[in-house]
Parts: C-alpha cells; sequence; structure tokens
C-alpha cells in the first residue's frame, strides 16, 4: 500500500439512546384491520403514554407527534386504515431508535472513546443540548434587522456568493426559510449601477450601515440620503449586503452570538426597542443553559417547554424552535488493535477506490484549465468560476450536467464479477480479498495516486464482550466515509469539552503540517436556511474562509478575493494571493454538497484536494445490478455487506397467493436472512423479517417504491460488548504526507481573439490518420504563400485523452505582423479548407482563441522566444515526416531528436542528457534494437551527421534540427533568467512527439525509452555514467 494513515486517539463512538424496553408489536398482524382497531390501537395508546416516546418523536417529526396525539385522544375517530398507518409510522420511528446509531435528535447521540484495554459502560443519563433552531434564530435577527433604530448600527458586509455579470449584480437566492428542500437554482439581480458597485466594494470589509452610507453620500454627492437609504435597504432585503446580526456558522452558541451583536450595536445608551428582546433572550438563554445542563428526562423537556413558550413571544409560532444533539452517557475505551484495523480497512478502500485520481468532472476541469491558461497560471477564483472563465465543473449548480458516461465492463468489473461467480460456486456467502484480489481491483497506478491528507472513517465494532476485543476476537464493518474535504465529527463539536474539542482540531492542524500551508475553515451558509444547525461548527482552525457569511470577528480571515487556482500537470491548488500559500481548506461537517451547499463554496472546499484520490465506500460497480452480492471482507473488517434487490415484480404470483408466501418463497431462494436492513436513499431501516410487523413494513416500502434494497444485519449478540448497536468514527491522518509544492506561477497571459489579435489559431477537425499528410505537405504550402503577413507558425495536435471519442484537431497558430490583415488571412484559410475538402482530407475549419500561458513557458522575452522555437520544431516535425514517408523510421527519428532538443535546450549536452534521463521514465521491457540503434546513431555528435545525410531527406532534418538549436538556446537563455528552464524540459519534448509522431501515450514512452537510451549511450561515451 502507498498511503500509510495513523489515528490520533480521537474517536467519536455514535450509538443510540434506546431505553431497552421499548415494547413493539412484533406479532400483530396489520392485514387484519380487526386486530389493527383492537390490538393496534391498545399499542399506540400505551406507547404514547411514555414521556421518553413522546419526547423523542416529537423532537424528531412534530407532523408525526400531532397525528399520534390526534389518533390517541380521540379514539374512533378515524378509520382502521388511519390507525394502521399511524401504528407503522411511529413503530418504523421506534425500530430505528433500537438499532439505528446515526445521531438525530433524541434518538442517538455521540460521546468520545478513550483508546486502551476495551471497557464499556452506557448509561441511562444522556444530556440533551438544545440549541435555537435556524428557522427561528434566522428569522429574529431578521425582523430586529428592520429596526429602524438599531439599523445604523449594525455592521455589515458584502455577500462574497455575488457577481456582476452582463451589468448587474447577480445573487443566487437561498430557499424560504421554512423550506424543506432546496429546489432548482434561482438567481435575483440589480443593475451594477456605480453607487452599487461602490456600496459592495466599500462593504468588502465589514463596515456600519450609517458608514457606509456615509461614504456613498460623501462618493456620490448628488444622491440625496434617502435615495442612499432606499439603495442599501434593497441590498439588505435582497442579502447582497450581511448584516452580523445572523449568527456566523463559525458561531456555535448563535443564541450568545445573538446577544453579544445586539448588545454592541446598541452600545452604551442603549436602544429602546432593543432592551425588552433582550432581556427575553437573556431569559431563554438561562432556560437553555440549564437545560443542558440537566441530566433528569422529565425536567429537560419541561425546560424546553418553557423555552419554547418564551421563544413564540419573540417570533411566530414554529414546529420546532429548538434543534436538539445528544452527549451519550457513555465511558468506553477502545484498544489499539481495533483502531489499527479500521485504519487497515481505510487504506484498503483508498486502494480499491474507483476515483482514485478524483471525480471525472475534475478531471476534465483541470485538462480545461491546462490548455486555456497553462500550468503554473495564477488565475484568479472569480475569474475562474465566471462564465467568461472556465465556470463551475460539470454536475455543479448552474453548470452543464456531467457528461454522461456509457457504462463499459472494466477491468475492475471483471475481475470483481469472477470474485462474485467463484463464491457462487463454492456456496460461499462471502468473498475475502487477498492481496492479489486487491491488485486485480486497483483502478490505475498506484504510484501515481496522491491519498488526501487526512480521512475519516466509521467502522461498527462486532464483538461478544469487551473481553472478547480485547483477546482479538472482534470484526468490523465499514458503515461510513467522510467525503474530503468534509468531515462527520466536526457537526457534533458543541457536545465536546474543550480538551475534546482541541483533539479533534489536532487532527486537521497535523495533516496539513507541511510547512507553508494555510489551512482554513470554510464557513458557509446552507442553501436550505433549516439545514444551519448542521453546519454551525466553532472554529476547529485558526483561519476562516466567509463564504456568503458574515465573519465573526474572532479569528483571521482570508477573502474570497484574495484567492487563486493554478495547477501543474497533475494537481490543482487553492493559492492564497497576499502570501503565495497553499491553501487546503476543510469543511467541518457532511452537508450534502450538490444540491444544498452554494456552489463557490463547494467550489473553494474541493478544488484544492480535487484531483486526491477519494475515499469511498465500496464500489461493486457492474455488480450493483445484480440480485445479490455477497459480503466482501478484508482481514478483519467488513468492506461491504450481503446485498439484495428486491423488486416487487419478484413477488408476483397467483392472485390466491399472499404476500407473506411469496416473500418466504423468495428468502429461501435467496438465502436472505431474517436480521436485514432496508436502504432507501440515505435512510435505514432495520428490519427483523421473522416477525409479521417488519414484513409488513418491507411491503409498504414495496408498495411505494417497486424496489427494496436489503442489507444484512449484524448477527444478534454481535453488540454485546456494549449492549446496543454503535459504531466508531475515526480520524487518520498520512503518516508521511507527500511533498505538494507550488508550481512555479505566473498571472494568465494575454489573450489573441480572431480579428483582434497577433496570432491567429485555426482548428482542422478530422481523422488523425490524415494529420501527417497535412502537416508535412499541405501546411507548409498555406504557410508559404502567406508570406509576408505571417511571421511564423506552428503546429500542434489535439487528443482528448479524457474523452477519446471527441473528434481530433490539428491547431495552426500564425502569428500576423498586423492584425488588420486577419480578413485577408480569413479569406485565404476558408480558400484553404475548400481546397483541402476537394482533395478528401479533413478540412472541418474553426477559429478560436489563443491564450498565452506565461505560467508554463515563462514571460516577456522568454514568450516570445518559445514561439520561435514551436515555429523550429514544426519545421523540424515536416523534415521529419517527409523523411518517415521514405521509409524511415519516425519513431527513431522522433527518438533522436528528443535527445538533440535537450542537448540543446541546456548550458551544455551533457547537462541536456543528464535532464532527459530525469524527466522521462525508464520504463521496462525490451527495446526495438534496429529502432534503438538508429536514434543512438543520429544523436552521435561524431557520426550522427553522416548517417543523417544517408537518409533521404537527411540534409534537410540536419538543418532544421541546426535551425531549433539556435531557437532553443535562445530561450533557454531567456527562460533562466526568471525561473529553472528544466522545468520546461518534459514539455518541449511531449510537444515535440505530438507534432512529429502523434498522440498516443503507450507509444510516446516507447519513444522516450528509446530517447533514453541515446541520451545514456552519449553519457556513457563522454564517462558520466
Amino acid at each position: 500500500m502507498a498511503a500509510r494513515y495513523r489515528h490520533h486517539g480521537v474517536v467519536l463512538l455514535r450509538s443510540t439512546t434506546d431505553p431497552g424496553d421499548l415494547d413493539l408489536p412484533h406479532d400483530l398482524d396489520l392485514a387484519d384491520l380487526g386486530a389493527v382497531e383492537t390490538e393496534g390501537g391498545a399499542w399506540l395508546t400505551k406507547t404514547w403514554s411514555r414521556d421518553d416516546v413522546r419526547a423523542a418523536v416529537t423532537a424528531a417529526s412534530s407532523d408525526l407527534a400531532a397525528w399520534v396525539n390526534g389518533v390517541v385522544s380521540e379514539p374512533g375517530q378515524g378509520t382502521a386504515r388511519d390507525l394502521r398507518r399511524t401504528a407503522l409510522s411511529l413503530a418504523s420511528y421506534l425500530l430505528r431508535w433500537q438499532r439505528r446509531v446515526t445521531p438525530f435528535g433524541l434518538f442517538a447521540g455521540v460521546a468520545p472513546a478513550h483508546v486502551g484495554p476495551a471497557r464499556a459502560t452506557i448509561g441511562g443519563a444522556h444530556r440533551v443540548i438544545a440549541r435555537p433552531d435556524a428557522e427561528w434564530i434566522a428569522t429574529l435577527a431578521r425582523q430586529l434587522a428592520r429596526t429602524p433604530a438599531l439599523r445604523d448600527r449594525l455592521t455589515v458586509t458584502a455577500n462574497s456568493t455575488a457577481t456582476f455579470r452582463d451589468g448587474r449584480l447577480i445573487l443566487a437566492r437561498r430557499a424560504p426559510l421554512d423550506a424543506r428542500k432546496p429546489g432548482p437554482l434561482r438567481e435575483t439581480s440589480i443593475r451594477a449601477a456605480d453607487p452599487v458597485r461602490a456600496a459592495i466594494d466599500l462593504a468588502r470589509t465589514p463596515v456600519s450601515i450609517a458608514g457606509l452610507a456615509a461614504a456613498l453620500t460623501e462618493r456620490f454627492p448628488r444622491a440625496a440620503p434617502d435615495r442612499v437609504r432606499a439603495l442599501l435597504d434593497q441590498l439588505l432585503d435582497e442579502e447582497f449586503l450581511l448584516t452580523d446580526l445572523h449568527p456566523p456558522m463559525t458561531a456555535g452558541d448563535p443564541l450568545e452570538y445573538l446577544c453579544a451583536a445586539l448588545r454592541a450595536a446598541a452600545g452604551a445608551g442603549g436602544v429602546p426597542q432593543v432592551a425588552p428582546v433582550l432581556g427575553e433572550l437573556a431569559d431563554i438563554a438561562c432556560i437553555l443553559a440549564a437545560h443542558n445542563d440537566c441530566a433528569n428526562p422529565s425536567d429537560a423537556t419541561a425546560l424546553r417547554a418553557a423555552a419554547g413558550t418564551r421563544m413564540a413571544t419573540l417570533t411566530p409560532a414554529m414546529d420546532r424552535p429548538l434543534a436538539m444533539d445528544t452527549r451519550l452517557d457513555a465511558d468506553v475505551t477502545i484498544p489499539d488493535a481495533v483502531l489499527n484495523e479500521a485504519t487497515a480497512a481505510a487504506e484498503v478502500l483508498l486502494r480499491l477506490t474507483t476515483w482514485p485520481f478524483g471525480a471525472m468532472s475534475w478531471l476534465e476541469y483541470q485538462a480545461r484549465f491546462k490548455e486555456r491558461y497553462g500550468p503554473g497560471a495564477l488565475v484568479s477564483v472569480r475569474e475562474l468560476v465566471a462564465d467568461s472563465g472556465l465556470g463551475y465543473p460539470d454536475g455543479y449548480l448552474g453548470a452543464p450536467a456531467p457528461r454522461p458516461v456509457w457504462r463499459t465492463l472494466t477491468e475492475r468489473d471483471a475481475a470483481l464479477l469472477a470474485l462474485i461467480h467463484q463464491a457462487a460456486l463454492e456456496s460461499s456467502d462471502e468473498i475475502r480479498l487477498t492481496g492479489d484480489d486487491v491488485r486485480a481491483l486497483t483502478v490505475g497506478d498506484p504510484g501515481a495516486v496522491v491519498p488526501p491528507a487526512r480521512i475519516e472513517i466509521a467502522v461498527a465494532l462486532h464483538a461478544r464482550s469487551t473481553e472478547a476485543i480485547n483477546a482479538g476476537h472482534f470484526e468490523l464493518q465499514v458503515t461510513g466515509t467522510a467525503r474530503v474535504p468534509g468531515s462527520m465529527a466536526g457537526r457534533f463539536t458543541h457536545l465536546l469539552t474543550a480538551t475534546e474539542r482541541d483533539a479533534l482540531a489536532a487532527t486537521f492542524r497535523t495533516a496539513d503540517r507541511q510547512e507553508g500551508n494555510l489551512t482554513v475553515q470554510v464557513s458557509f451558509r446552507p442553501r436550505v436556511p433549516r439545514t444551519e444547525h448542521m453546519t454551525r461548527v466553532a472554529p476547529l482552525a485558526d483561519t476562516i474562509l466567509p463564504v456568503g457569511d458574515h465573519p465573526d470577528g474572532t479569528a483571521m480571515i482570508v477573502s474570497v478575493d484574495e484567492l487563486a487556482v493554478t495547477a501543474d500537470a497533475a494537481q490543482l491548488y487553492l493559492v492564497h494571493l497576499p502570501t503565495g500559500r497553499r491553501v487546503v481548506p476543510h469543511i467541518p461537517h457532511a452537508l450534502e454538497m450538490t444540491a444544498f451547499t452554494p456552489p463557490l463554496a463547494r467550489f473553494l472546499a474541493e478544488v484544492a484536494d480535487a484531483r486526491c484520490a477519494e475515499l469511498r465506500p465500496f464500489d461493486v460497480g457492474a455488480a450493483r445490478v445484480l440480485p445479490y452480492v455477497p459480503r466482501v471482507r478484508y482481514r478483519r473488517t467488513i468492506l461491504f455487506p450481503a446485498r439484495w434487490n428486491l423488486e416487487k415484480a419478484a413477488l408476483d404470483g397467483s392472485p390466491g397467493t399472499s404476500f407473506e408466501t411469496r416473500l418466504a418463497a423468495w428468502r429461501r431462494r435467496w438465502r436472505l436472512p431474517s436480521r436485514v436492513v432496508l436502504c432507501d436513499g440515505e435512510q435505514r431501516l432495520p428490519l427483523d423479517l421473522e416477525h409479521p410487523l417488519d414484513r409488513e413494513l418491507l411491503h409498504a416500502h414495496l408498495t411505494r417504491a417497486s424496489r427494496a434494497e436489503l442489507r444484512e444485519d449484524s448477527p444478534a449478540g454481535s453488540d454485546g460488548w456494549l449492549g446496543r448497536p454503535a459504531e466508531l468514527l475515526i480520524p487518520l491522518t498520512l503518516a508521511s504526507p507527500p511533498r505538494r509544492p507550488l508550481p512555479v506561477t505566473a498571472t494568465p497571459g494575454d489573450v489573441h481573439h480572431p480579428g483582434t489579435g497577433l496570432v491567429v489559431c485555426a482548428r482542422i477537425t478530422g481523422n488523425p490518420a490524415r494529420f501527417d499528410d497535412l502537416i508535412a505537405v499541405h501546411l507548409p504550402r498555406l504557410a508559404d504563400g502567406l508570406r509576408p503577413e505571417v511571421a511564423h507558425w506552428w503546429v500542434r495536435r489535439y487528443r482528448d485523452m479524457i474523452h477519446p471519442e471527441i473528434p481530433q484537431h490539428i491547431a495552426l497558430h500564425l502569428r500576423l505582423t498586423d492584425p488588420d490583415r486577419f480578413g485577408l488571412l480569413a479569406a485565404e484559410l476558408a480558400r484553404f479548407a475548400a481546397d483541402l475538402e476537394d482533395r478528401g482530407l479533413p478540412a472541418t475549419l474553426s477559429f478560436v482563441p489563443y491564450y498565452e500561458q506565461p505560467g508554463r513557458y515563462g514571460t516577456g522575452s522568454a514568450l516570445a522566444a518559445v514561439e520561435e522555437v514551436w515555429a523550429a520544431d514544426t519545421a523540424a516535425a515536416v523534415a521529419q515526416l517527409a523523411t518517415a514517408a521514405d521509409g524511415v523510421p519516425g519513431q527513431a527519428l522522433a527518438a533522436a531528436s528528443m535527445a538533440r532538443i535537450a542537448a540543446a535546450f541546456a548550458p551544455d549536452a551533457t547537462t541536456g542528457y543528464g535532464a532527459l534521463i530525469r524527466c522521462l521514465n525508464q520504463g521496462s521491457g525490451p527495446l526495438d534494437r534496429d529502432l534503438r540503434d538508429l536514434a543512438c546513431d543520429l544523436t552521435d555528435p561524431a557520426g550522427g551527421p553522416r548517417a543523417m545525410a544517408s537518409l533521404p531527406g537527411g540534409d534537410t532534418v540536419a538543418q532544421a534540427w541546426a535551425d531549433r538549436d539556435t531557437a532553443l538556446a535562445a530561450y533557454h537563455g531567456q527562460l533562466a533568467a526568471q525561473r529553472d528552464p528544466s522545468t520546461v524540459l518534459r514539455t518541449l519534448l511531449h510537444e515535440h512527439h505530438m507534432r512529429a509522431v502523434g498522440l498516443d501515450p503507450t507509444f510516446e514512452k516507447q519513444t522516450g525509452r528509446l530517447a533514453r537510451a541515446a541520451a545514456l549511450r552519449q553519457l556513457g561515451k563522454a564517462g558520466h555514467l
């Protein structure tokens, strides 16, 4: 394994608060409406009489609580079907309470676990921590911000997600306060008049509304004060400007923050309209403080009710004014053996990921970045994500949908399907991965993968007792992984002590400990306001990056305007422009990224590690459509539990056959165990199919969804070590993070648009098999006819290596002596394309902008010098293609030519040959002896000229190489004054192969090996080996 991770003794236990004595109607026949009315009604009444059940369900779903209250308080008013539906809904909640460990209100919670010999005790004095609900706090902050006497005293900042486009200021709207889903991207806008631009510019850093109004009045003295106020009111109402009353996402206690902000705004003299609100808020804060220190469930329920009553006096009545999380009453210690096993599981999952180089959309984005700006270009984030730049990656909100992928059976699919087939033949319910299996299921070259510096893995621990754990008798099951750069742990920091929070924060700092990195916590308001309680995390980093969020003023701030993106051959980087440091962003929660996260926040969080391997749950690939996939295990860890796809159609039978009978037959055929988990998106419902209630819940799901995904649940007794289901969340960091220094950077170069620029770029698209003819014969003929309007010209071949089905093209570049000559040039190119068409050659011609790439090639005089190199190298490629057409192996010519490039692009030939050997991979396997000998002969300074002269057209090739030597020496001298020229050699070698041979990575590697052989022979003759 290339990536080695280690834990830091930070473990978060996640478990249910199940009281242990819940009575579910497992044997109730829900198909018998008479039994439902009698037994079901009695069960509902008995269960709902429990204070703990009412409290937990009400906190989770006020709608369900109201419905159950109505059914229980007025028995006989509803139909038997209504009673059945209510019983099913309540029973499904209680089943989750018994076996689902995902923290959720009062049903499940978290507690830190220690590292040491296994010990586990869990009590019933769980502590519920209540905070004002996001909808309540946002509504109150908005009401207060509209108080005239207070408004001028507030501080505002420009919303960093707003952008200028086509003469307007544009902002993506958030969903309404009471919305549960984000909905499509909706924009609001205002005309970007000078006062609007000035207001946004002045508010880039926090400023009081009164101060902003005064500054605008001073800048625009003809504007009446009332109009200035009206403009600011509009910008505030539409949230182009954000007030400091809305608690930022880094305010762990939003109520405390709001009180402090109100006191600061009111000042020593106070604001009469605000004083009563402050008093009420102080009382509410006292009630919540008492609640959060209360371990008695009945007293806590009463305190929540009291707080809710007081909160309703400040805002309209809401279903749920409080958001609640639970800290478990648990004392748990986990031994290193368990954590080491979880670490090994994370490492193998990373090795087996189907995204070893990041998501496909990011591969495409990096390729587009390099094509347009070039490696090393430092492009501001706002310029990059604008529609005039690259925009957002495919799949982002507001961006094109991801390119459809026609699924093909990959080698990984074939290997996994073979393992599944073998397990079926052996009647085995499990695949145990060996080292050979892991290698067969690995995608890409593990040596080229860049692992993320920090990951999180969640595992269920299965053991009969703590003594069994200490004896090594345990197994793990992977239950989740955090998507980088997110975290499953940060959302619960308000439940931890200061020492526990510091230990968690240290895992982020340790992961980014490389000297010079700037670690930032991305703080943003989600698109759905109701989810703010999930994204509100006190600072875990010293520096905060607010995105559409007012900074809280307690931490160092990095603004969006200070950030830029650059790239090298393998990675994308986020850079802090004022310091030049690499920025490492983290999101300390696990909010869904596509629909619930603003696109700009998502981009900033993802771009820095976009090309790293992505830790994901085990992907069964093409086997996902199979009706059954066996368990997949690595060592003592279940990477993937056995999974069944049950289609409703599979249970269709004769009208006289019951669902129960058909389900029993299906279970026997597919060997479905009784303990399973029903998976519906992110929802998990544990079922025991021995019970009629659980079977009816499955039936209800199939009636609604037509398909059920069922996964095996842990065996009975496997939770004996704690007495209830639980999982462990473990942050891991790389033991030795790879160095990721920033490339040499430069600002983006000039853009030459067709018709106005000095460089014209024309694309000819078509069959690449004809490109040699175009380059060797027809393009030189065209260029000769364009002089003196064209100073020089060069070509490149292009092939999309990510999507090879996209047609290939040649890019013809022509530097004009006068941009006004474009019209004549365009007419000549049109005639040229018509002639190509008459000859039956590729003739689809288009003009595109030409983007200079100073980040890749250097600036100023170096950029001018490299154009001379391209022109000379094109001439060399033309000559080599002509010679190859007469039977001389073009690959050997190209290899010798590449060695010659290295020798010329250096202070001396020996240094150049050494640079070539370092930048080209050695490779393995036999080389064609004849090609190798020819390449070596042509490279030899002593015998090379004679060998070249003996070839058809050899004199022309020799002269082209000599001219290119002169251009390379000049470019080397210019570039050496700016940076180390050897960093460009690999690019020059690749570009030559692209011009003279073509774009085939495997073939180019072989050519590179021939060039290395030629360089090594010369170094050996000179005694430098």
